[in-house]
């Protein structure tokens, strides 16, 4: 049954928020969702989570706000230890900490980057992608706010074409050392035998990339989508990396109740 106590703040199509989705499932908690607006988001969030910088997830557990998918990952490890996420202290503990820590930044910034250049550049439905999952309201009023939403996008997140080339670099580069983390092997953890924060985060910020299935991100036939992410998705698959999302979500990615409200 969903929590009353327990609401995540999201929108659908954020990686970090599938990240923060994953953690509460891994950890079996039943939960609320509830879809923001974007842009209206900000002012929710801000009283929410007091001295974030209003972005999504949030999480409100039990009257406690938090504002960040690793401090959400930090906190539930914390206030519900099992099943474990995380190594007892140790050299495993900081290894799985500073995976976390790399993942979270090279394939969280620089995949948001990379695909919504390719988006807003190649004419996608920007408005069917992040307001689909909403009620029949929201989603007209979402798809009237696209022009103003790409403005923004390209604002902050530096979103042009020396940047996005950048990112796609760096996100090559993540997916290099997860290879070399996991001695290119897909059924391997990256650290120890069992699913941690670092394994969490890595395969739902890779996520939208290559789109597993059971993911927020699975190829819709349709759905136009630009011919760069067809390309990046196909490349992924036939690696390596990409097997071991793909792995991750079929057998670690586990679906307690949960209930979507009314953005």
């Amino acid at each position: 049954m969903p929590s009353p106590e327990r609401t995540l703040y999201q929108f659908p199509i954020s990686h970090y928020c599938e990240k923060a989705r994953w953690l509460l499932d891994a950890k079996g908690l039943a939960y609320t969702l509830t879809n923001l607006m974007p842009g209206a988001h900000r002012r929710v969030t801000k009283r929410l989570a007091q001295g974030s910088q209003g972005s999504v997830p949030v999480l409100v557990d039990n009257g406690t706000a938090l504002g960040d998918s690793t401090e959400i990952a930090l906190y539930l490890e914390r206030t519900y230890p099992s099943p474990a996420l995380l190594p007892p202290p140790g050299p495993e503990r900081d290894r799985v900490l500073e995976l976390e820590d790399y993942f979270d930044h090279v394939a969280g910034v620089h995949v948001r980057r990379w695909a919504y250049g390719h988006i807003i550049g190649g004419g996608a439905p920007l408005g069917d992608m992040m307001f689909g999952p909403y009620p029949a309201p929201q989603r007209w009023l979402g798809r009237m706010m696209v022009p103003l939403i790409k403005v923004v996008l390209r604002r902050q997140y530096r979103i042009h074409p020396p940047k996005v080339e950048e990112s796609r670099l760096k996100l090559l580069e993540g997916l290099d050392r997860l290879e070399r983390e996991i001695g290119g092997d897909p059924s391997r953890y990256l650290v120890g035998s069992s699913l941690t924060i670092a394994d969490i985060t890595a395969a739902a910020l890779y996520s939208p990339l290559v789109a597993p299935d059971n993911s927020p991100y699975p190829p819709r036939p349709d759905a136009e989508t630009p011919k760069a992410m067809v390309e990046m998705r196909k490349a992924l698959r036939d690696r390596p990396a990409g097997q071991w999302v793909l792995r991750r979500y079929e057998q670690d990615r586990l679906r307690p109740a949960s209930l979507q409200s009314a953005a």
